[in-house]
């Protein structure tokens, strides 16, 4: 009887013909990986402050590994995790047998999503839609599957932050979130990251909250709670304390202006919002 393949070692199957661990990219790929459970958990931590998840149909779409749907499913959340690569459910079942878990995993495609209608009270888009060929079709099809009032949580890069444009968070390359998407394929073929580049959404921020809210959902900025919370009410730790607090006091509009418009359209790196379908 031959033995059983451990989680990482189908892992390394899986990415060994593309990114060899020799690959400049294997151990920051790897090691964000391996630390989907911790970021699944941070999820259903942000989730609970809405909704409590136990119970609750989740839908992982793009689950990969299956770090996050394992934390769903700890939490006690009735889980069905989708993703469109071959590997990752046998990569997914094995990590969560590993946690003492089960999850339903099936091999599928965004844009075609195999569910009735208002099937899931919650879906989890963790970056995810910036790597979907149709984003557009990808949202109709999440709005579909979802239950009116029901919540997403979904992420997405900012091509345009300074410090994605310096080094962007899919291969490491200054100025490759800019550039049209033929000439970022010759890019990353040229500098032997990968054969073209697998991230073609890449929008700004207005298309991004259009895009959904066009299919009844309304995003809510993460960041943007946090930013104004920082700028309103910054910790006791924090040396600027009472400059900030006198400046929100004094210019209010002012700070709204810089959080809502300045840093959140063009320095925050990465866009983490809750949606609300509203009809």
């Amino acid at each position: 009887m031959s033995r059983k393949k451990t989680t990482r070692e189908l892992w390394d199957e899986f990415v060994g013909p593309f990114l060899p661990p020799t690959h400049l990219l294997y151990a920051p790929y790897t090691e964000y990986t391996f630390k989907g459970i911790e970021r699944g958990q941070e999820i259903v931590d942000l989730l609970n402050h809405f909704e409590n998840i136990n119970n609750k149909r989740v839908l992982d779409l793009g689950c990969g590994s299956g770090g996050i749907s394992i934390a769903f499913t700890k939490n006690g959340a009735q889980i069905v995790s989708i993703d469109m690569e071959k590997m990752y459910p046998l990569i997914a079942r094995s990590w969560a047998q590993d946690n003492k878990q089960e999850i339903y995993v099936l091999r599928g495609s965004g844009l075609d999503l195999p569910f009735k209608n208002n099937t899931f009270d919650i879906v989890s888009c963790n970056d995810v839609i910036e790597h979907v060929e149709d984003a557009e079709k990808c949202v109709k099809e999440v709005s579909r599957v979802l239950k009116p009032k029901g919540l997403i949580y979904v992420t997405c890069p900012n091509r345009i932050a300074p410090i994605i444009v310096a080094r962007d968070g899919h291969y490491a390359l200054p100025f490759e979130s800019l550039l049209p998407r033929k000439l970022a394929d010759i890019y990353v073929r040229a500098t032997g990251r990968a054969t073209k580049t697998y991230v073609p959404f890449q929008p700004l921020f207005p298309k991004m909250i259009r895009i959904f809210k066009n299919e009844g959902i309304d995003l809510y900025s993460i960041e943007l709670s946090l930013k104004l919370k920082s700028l309103r009410d910054p910790p006791p730790e924090d040396p600027t304390r009472k400059i900030k607090q006198k400046i929100s006091k004094t210019l209010p509009g002012l700070v709204d202006l810089y959080a809502k418009h300045i840093y959140l359209k063009w320095i925050c790196p990465l866009w983490r919002f809750i949606g609300v379908k509203t009809k």
